[in-house]
Parts: structure tokens; sequence; C-alpha cells
């Protein structure tokens, strides 16, 4: 009997082994624990960030915290729970200097879920060409659960350009959500004229674009 236990443990550990070798392996191919190494050390010159922003994000009449955060030459937008402990984390694409987050709405986009627009200027680039631009971004929460927030990047809205051969633009996109397919979940749309970019949400953060320039 003492035998037969033995073997049995002798199994359940390798598998246990087994197991935690093979997620191992697979967070090393897929660069999954190198990032996770790199972001834990990693140590910054400065960091600052806005004042905290209270927003009801579940709607359990219970604020949660925005805040916008400059670590050296990144940026990051960061939400913080009740007791301003950070829950979610997710940096921004910066593409020249004076890159800022300057705008933030929370929607309904449809029954079970809510969405926070990001306004995000990605900065000002000067080499051979000036050129501005904006990009919004987009976190889903699903059945109002925070556990399920997820960034998505989304196109651009502003441009501003300006090249050596003294051609000069400004366009300013509108950004609005719309059910245009009337399955109750709304459309994040960009439109500039008679160019108009279509997202679709497809549920757990994920989004469907037909746009092959974003």
């Amino acid at each position: 009997m003492n035998k037969l236990l033995l073997a049995i443990y002798i199994v359940l550990m390798s598998w246990s082994i087994n197991a935690q070798d093979e997620r191992y392996l697979r967070q090393i191919f897929s660069g999954e624990l190198n990032k996770e190494k790199e972001i834990a050390a990693r140590k910054y010159s400065y960091v600052i960030h806005t004042p905290y922003y209270a927003l009801d994000l579940n709607g359990n009449n219970l604020f949660e915290y925005i805040v916008f955060v400059k670590k050296d030459s990144e940026d990051w937008i960061e939400i913080l729970d009740e007791n301003k402990l950070k829950i979610f984390s997710y940096q921004f694409e910066a593409k020249g200097f004076d890159s800022e987050l300057y705008r933030v709405e929370l929607k309904r986009l449809g029954p079970q879920v809510s969405i926070l627009l990001l306004y995000y200027y990605e900065g000002i680039s000067r080499y051979l060409n000036f050129q501005g631009t904006s990009r919004v971004y987009a976190i889903t929460i699903d059945n109002q659960d925070l556990k399920t927030l997820k960034a998505f990047k989304g196109t651009v809205y502003f441009d501003e350009t300006k090249n050596m051969k003294g051609h000069y633009h400004k366009r300013n996109y509108q950004v609005f959500l719309e059910d245009l397919n009337n399955d109750s979940v709304k459309e994040l749309i960009i439109k500039y004229r008679r160019m108009t970019d279509v997202f679709l949400y497809k549920g757990e953060g994920k989004w469907q674009t037909f746009n092959q320039n974003q």
C-alpha cells in the first residue's frame, strides 16, 4: 500500500513539474517572461502624473481613479480602484515631444459593455517635415467587471502637417459611436469627409477593423 501511494505521489509531482516547465517554456518563447522581468526591473529617472480623476467605471457607486503618467519618455494611463490601488496600466505610443492624454469620455457601448474613449496627442515631430497627430484609444469593460479592462489602439483623428515644399493641412476627424448593424452594440467610427473607419467590438477586449492604415 505504501509503495502504491509513493508511486501515485511521484506521478503527481512529475505532472506538476512538467506543467510548470511547459508554462515556463511558453513564457520564454512568447517573450512574456522577459517582458515581465524588464518591466519589474526598469528604473525611471523621473515619474510625473496628472491629478487623479474620479469616475464610477462599473456602476457600483464607488469611484475609481484615472491618471496620466509620464515615466521618462514613456506615456502611460493607469486606473486605480476605490482604495487607489493600481488595477490597470497601458502604455501609449508617442511619436514626438509634447505628447499628452487630454480628454477621456466614459460611454455605454452596449447593454453589457462600457467604454473609455481616450484622446491622445502623439506629439510633434520636426524631422524634415512638421507633423503632429492625435489618436483615439479605447478601454472596454465587459459586464461591469474591472478585471476585464482591455485597451485598444485606434486610428488617427487629428493630423497637422507641413512639409518642406510648403504644403500645409490640418484635418479634424469626427469620433462617435453608432449602432450600424442593429445588434445593440455600437461601433466606433472615425470620419473625415468621405473617409470613414469603422471598428466593431467583438467582446473580451477584441475589435474587428477594416482599416489597413491604422
